[in-house]
């Protein structure tokens, strides 16, 4: 079994987290959360082959960059299925409220909690985390080799749940998903620095 490189990569107003999952054997890897700058991304992608665009949850900082990118690579793209009405309203997608009216016309691919999916010889698995969305959900590597975790979990704190249909009840037990039942592993947020799950401790 390899181990999967992690490239970061900034993008947009809000220096979203966009995530390189890269299978270096195989010269593929997949996208997780292209909230912006389509044409860094592609930089970043170079001559390896992307399989797949994926989203933490349907905010607009988070998938500005989804139907550019898999028009240009011809792949599919995957978020929660509680989360897919967003994509095409700019009021619930968030956008609207930040001046823009953002809608993505790719079709999505519904994801539920605990689905497997086998990305560039990778089993990811979905763990459904609403709180600060009511699809946001996690990615896990296989072999505890991390988690990336949206807007839900941030070094030192977490995500905001006024907006939409964020609820801090659910919030708090979606982190405890992350910080009590996960192994200890390196967590990738949707901003910031990297953190990690499965520390036991509270934020």
């Amino acid at each position: 079994m390899f181990t999967p490189r992690i490239e970061t990569l900034p993008v947009g107003e809000y220096q979203t987290n966009c995530y390189f999952v890269v299978n270096e054997e195989a010269a593929e890897l997949f996208i997780i959360d292209p909230g912006a700058d389509c044409e860094a991304i592609v930089r970043v992608v170079g001559n390896r082959k992307p399989v797949a665009v994926l989203a933490t949850h349907g905010h607009f900082d988070h998938i500005g960059g989804v139907d550019a990118l898999c028009e240009r690579f011809h792949i599919p793209f995957y978020t929660h299925v509680e989360d897919i009405a967003k994509l095409s309203d700019p009021k619930e997608n968030g956008s609207r409220l930040f001046g823009e009216d953002l809608t993505i016309q790719t079709s999505a691919l519904p994801l539920k909690d605990r689905q497997r999916m086998l990305l560039s010889d990778m089993e990811v698995t979905v763990l459904h985390t609403p709180g600060h969305s009511r699809g946001s959900c996690c990615f896990l590597l296989p072999r505890d080799q991390g988690v990336f975790c949206g807007d839900t979990l941030f070094h030192g704190g977490y995500g905001r749940t006024d907006l939409g249909d964020g609820s801090f009840l659910d919030l708090k037990q979606s982190l405890r998903k992350l910080l009590y039942d996960l192994p200890r592993q390196t967590a990738y947020p949707g901003h910031g620095p990297v953190t990690l799950a499965g520390t036991g401790q509270r934020l």
